[in-house]
């Protein structure tokens, strides 16, 4: 072979060679440079201590599940030095208020130090599980004002039922307008599919959820409210009990519950379109168990959860359960 073309094809080998290599080491620089993303929402605990109405809030992140998903990851420096927030609210707080925790992340320190892209949005979580508050803890400020309706009762009595104009918007449940029962149900119908979506886990699945009926209360004396008004629901689920996450197992069982959701000062008709969705509200304290590994705001029949409605409130309120079935039997 001349010698010429002998050389001429090692200088083109050798440039091959390196032009292997070096995008080998492009590629190898890609693959080890390359950042991880991580969805924090996934890894959060929210708690909620104390009684009703001093409930204070509290966040945790799953930090060894987090672990486990990412090995390759300091989760601990990670989380240490670019990872904090506060609640927007976290005392004072009762059964059914909601709190927002804000995310507040130093995004290009995890990127640069850590190699991760931290994805979040604010989470808005309702506050539930406090402990009922005591009939002895109620504040003297509204006893004194309770104190201050009953001397002019006799003042402000009407013709029905001797009740106080002041506190009755509505003599019955059938004295609110069509209107308002509609809004309700509606309203209703968003905050329990905000309910099943937020509280509910992966192993829970909602198979039907069917409007019963409404209570009506009517806050007299020292109640704190005057109309309060209770869209009762029956709601269907499926427990995934060997968490496979299959609904279909022998051993998954069908759970139906009665719920309601009280709505407070509620008036006669609508003035403006977001009188409903401006109510101040509640779900039932009451827990209903159906086995050893899930649980349910609610009871377990009609008649359980209207008993359990009209032991709720004091007794200076006047129950009325209407357009509810068992109503009659209770």
């Amino acid at each position: 072979m001349n010698r010429g073309v002998k050389i001429g094809l090692i200088v083109l080998a050798s440039i091959l060679g390196v032009g292997i290599l070096g995008a080998g080491g492009f590629m190898a620089y890609k693959t080890m440079g390359r950042s991880e993303t991580i969805r924090l929402d996934s890894y959060t605990d929210f708690d909620f201590t104390g009684k009703d109405g001093k409930g204070k809030a509290s966040m945790e992140i799953d930090r060894d599940t987090m672990k486990e998903d990412y090995p390759r990851i300091n989760v601990d420096g990670l989380l240490d030095d670019c990872v904090d927030g506060e609640f927007d609210e976290d005392e004072g707080l009762s059964n059914g208020d909601h709190v927002t925790w804000e995310w507040e992340c130093d995004d290009d320190k995890a990127a640069k130090r850590y190699h991760v892209v931290l994805e979040y949005d604010d989470e808005e979580v309702k506050v539930k599980g406090l402990k009922k508050t005591e009939k002895a803890d109620i504040d003297d400020k509204d006893r004194d004002k309770g104190n201050d309706k009953d001397k002019d009762k006799d003042k402000d009595k009407d013709d029905d039922g001797g009740k106080t104009k002041e506190a009755l918007i509505a003599g019955s449940l059938k004295d609110l307008d069509r209107e308002v029962e509609e809004d309700l149900k509606l309203r209703s119908e968003e905050l329990l599919e905000q309910h099943f979506e937020n509280d509910f886990s992966v192993f829970e699945y909602v198979t039907d959820v069917e409007y019963v009926g409404m209570g009506f209360e009517l806050g007299v004396s020292a109640s704190a409210y005057e109309n309060i008004v209770q869209p009762v629901y029956m709601v269907t689920v499926i427990d995934d009990m060997d968490r496979n996450g299959s609904f279909e197992d022998k051993v998954d069982s069908e759970v139906v519950y009665y719920t309601y959701i009280d709505y407070y000062n509620v008036p006669c008709e609508n003035t403006t379109a977001s009188d409903v969705y401006s109510l101040d509200w509640s779900f039932t304290t009451d827990v209903y168990r159906p086995n050893d590994d899930f649980y349910y705001w609610g009871a377990g029949s009609l008649e359980d959860l209207i008993d359990y409605m009209l032991s709720t409130y004091p007794e200076d309120y006047e129950p009325y359960i209407l357009d509810l079935s068992l109503a009659d039997s209770v």
